[in-house]
């Protein structure tokens, strides 16, 4: 967060080393907004608002996608980093990760003062910029760790890869000779025979299948089926 929030700072007049005469209690960050309890004295404090705007759900659908198809970004996330470069993604979009200038940043304070920032804004703001959660500013563009990290592993996961052309399998054209001798033919000696003419009893010549569907078996979900083609309802 250092880094990325010293452009705006800078504009803000906030540079490095400064002091503020009061000392930040709480931080707490969400969707737009930073938010800090600033002491004063044992028994004085106020309380400011850092704001920025959070993208909508255009944007960070292009921006997932475009992570998704990054392997190494990807899984860095995944694993809880952030790797260097990220705001690439955002820039796609035209949007900037990090404000830029200060006029990015909406600042309030409950401090009777007219200054901004005033001691306690700038308090505020150096305790957002050395936040060490690298997924602060996700959050605050509108997507938090645990949000941002499942939609990028669903859309990972879902993701279906083409089997490698140099995996070992055969053509289909290679094997169209012996296709349908392959693998060994399946136990059926003990398995009952139909009387003669009857469709229905087709479905007793394969051994019995696993699948069900609610409970039911496929065999006896076909039964009416093959009832119905052969005139048997």
């Amino acid at each position: 967060m250092t880094e990325g929030f010293r452009p705006a700072l800078d504009d803000l007049g906030v540079h490095k080393g400064l002091v503020p005469p009061c000392r930040v209690d709480t931080l707490a960050i969400g969707p737009g907004a930073a938010v800090a309890r600033v002491r004063v004295t044992r028994q004085r404090f106020h309380d400011v608002r850092v704001g920025l705007p959070t993208f909508g759900k255009q944007v960070w659908t292009a921006v997932i996608a475009a992570v998704v198809a990054d392997e190494a970004t990807t899984t860095a996330l995944l694993d809880g980093q952030v790797p260097d470069g990220v705001e690439r993604f955002f820039a796609a979009e035209q949007v900037p990760l990090f404000p830029e200038a200060g006029w990015e940043l909406s600042l309030d304070c409950t401090c009777p003062g007219t200054r901004v920032p005033c001691d306690h804004l700038v308090a505020g703001l150096i305790a957002l910029e050395e936040d060490a959660d690298p997924f602060t500013i996700f959050a605050l563009r509108g997507r938090d760790r645990a949000t941002l990290l499942e939609e990028i592993g669903r859309r990972a996961g879902a993701r279906v890869t083409a089997p490698s052309a140099d995996d070992g399998t055969p053509g289909l054209d290679e094997v169209m000779d012996d296709f349908f001798g392959w693998g060994p033919a399946g136990d059926v000696t003990n398995t009952r025979r139909p009387p003669a003419g009857d469709p229905l009893g087709l479905l007793d010549e394969v051994p019995p299948l696993k699948a069900t569907v609610d409970g039911t078996s496929v065999t006896a979900l076909l039964r009416p089926l093959y009832r119905s083609f052969t005139g048997q309802e």
